[in-house]
């Protein structure tokens, strides 16, 4: 008779020990994302649909702009899609996007630096349009637009590029008035 002494068979049992306490964790585990799996599908089963109009983010709200809330350089012309330009923009990023526009058509170029603080320099060369220049500061409630506009694409570009260097140079370029934010 063989002897539990024996450190082969020693072995061979805490192998099999082992798995079987492996294959137990293993069935545990799969269990548990099994019941977390049919929570979340349960969960989800159970929730009414949102209507329109639900989500406070969709109110018509200032500084409710989603564009606004994204820093960096944003582009919106007539009857073109929204484009974020460029998401770490630079003088020179600032300077040939403007330059690039057909400003005989309309188009708003959004510098945002951080959520809700921009600076938007828009509009069109064609005098019965003009630009116009328009500061927004949603956390210090501050709306603020061009008394005069700027009158050239270098004047837009200077702008932006003040504001994207934070020198307030943009501020005494033109005189901004400032608008209730209702």
């Amino acid at each position: 008779m063989d002897s539990i002494a024996d450190p082969n068979q020693w072995m061979s049992l805490l192998g099999r020990v082992g798995l079987v306490l492996g294959a137990c964790i293993l069935a545990y585990g799969l269990l548990r994302i099994v019941i977390e799996l049919l929570t979340s599908l349960f969960d989800w089963a159970t929730t009414e649909p949102q209507k329109p109009g639900d989500d406070p983010a969709d109110a018509e709200e200032p500084g409710s702009d989603p564009i606004e809330d994204v820093p960096g350089l944003h582009v919106l012309s007539y009857g073109a899609e929204h484009t974020l330009v460029d998401k770490y923009p630079s003088e020179r990023s600032i300077r040939a996007t403007i330059r690039n526009l057909d400003w005989d058509g309309f188009h708003q170029v959004l510098l945002v630096t951080s959520s809700g603080v921009s600076l938007e320099v828009g509009g069109s060369l064609d005098p019965d349009i003009g630009l116009a220049s328009v500061h927004r500061d949603w956390k210090k409630e501050i709306y603020r637009v061009t008394r005069e506009p700027p009158t050239t694409v270098q004047n837009m570009e200077d702008l932006l590029v003040s504001f994207y260097l934070g020198d307030g140079r943009w501020e005494r370029m033109y005189d901004y008035e400032e608008t209730p934010v209702t």
